[in-house]
């Protein structure tokens, strides 16, 4: 990456290395071309933030810098993000196996799996973490607050059938469970959306996910991992 921006000076970049590379090209790009916009693929890091990473990245927040949560793009997330005053609980859930997976070097399967999560900061407000469970089997449990009810999300990254669905408890008493549009068009067009996003915004509002929401997510998976190990940690209270 140093090599290339001694010869080149970008105004786009899409970092989709190894996650334990991806905030150190971050930082690598950013630093060399400030005015460059960046999609950086999630999960931001393979591990837990350092303060020094949140207040960088918090010092980011003016440059259009965009995280990888396609999932926001979904026309079904659409439609939640229109009337999500309403939700009351919301329950996501996905599985899969990632041992089947073609790639190399992934992350953990908390912050693989962390679409799902991403969701409930997208749709909802003023998150708090109740519990967090990994149970011997790899089963994720996570469950806790949100504004105006309650939200729980199960990951299972070592099953072989592949599923994902989402549970909504509306305040007018209506619920619906909607297993999530997977094939190939609509992913695509999630990605495209997601790509000429990052081209034509002229400013971070523009941005469905930008750094510091995508921080943000980040802030939620490290939390519950620390949950999980029983470790004290800096991590700062939600929402930023």
């Amino acid at each position: 990456v140093e090599n290339l921006l001694n010869t080149v000076e970008p105004d786009v970049m899409i970092i989709a290395s190894p996650a334990e590379h991806h905030l150190e090209i971050l930082y690598t790009v950013h630093d060399a071309v400030p005015s460059c916009s960046i999609l950086i693929e999630k999960p931001l890091t393979n591990r837990r933030l350092e303060l020094e990473d949140f207040e960088r990245c918090r010092a980011f927040g003016g440059s259009l810098i965009a995280v990888g949560y396609c999932w926001r793009f979904h026309p079904y997330t659409n439609h939640l993000r229109r009337v999500r005053n309403g939700i009351r609980n919301i329950t996501l859930y996905s599985g899969s196996d990632m041992r089947t997976w073609p790639g190399h070097h992934y992350a953990d399967p908390l912050r693989e799996f962390s679409h799902e999560l991403d969701l409930v900061v997208y749709l909802t407000k003023r998150i708090t973490l109740g519990s967090a469970a990994l149970s011997p089997s790899g089963l994720y449990v996570m469950n806790g607050e949100h504004a105006q009810g309650k939200w729980e999300v199960r990951i299972a990254p070592f099953v072989k059938d592949y599923g994902r669905w989402i549970k909504v408890d509306m305040h007018d008493k209506s619920s619906v469970t909607y297993h999530w549009d997977v094939t190939k068009e609509t992913i695509d067009v999630m990605y495209k959306k997601q790509a000429n996003q990052l081209v034509h915004a002229s400013r971070v509002s523009h941005l469905l996910c930008p750094l510091l929401s995508g921080l943000e997510t980040t802030l939620l998976v490290d939390e519950i991992d620390a949950r999980i190990e029983g470790q004290e940690t800096w991590l700062p209270k939600r929402p930023m």
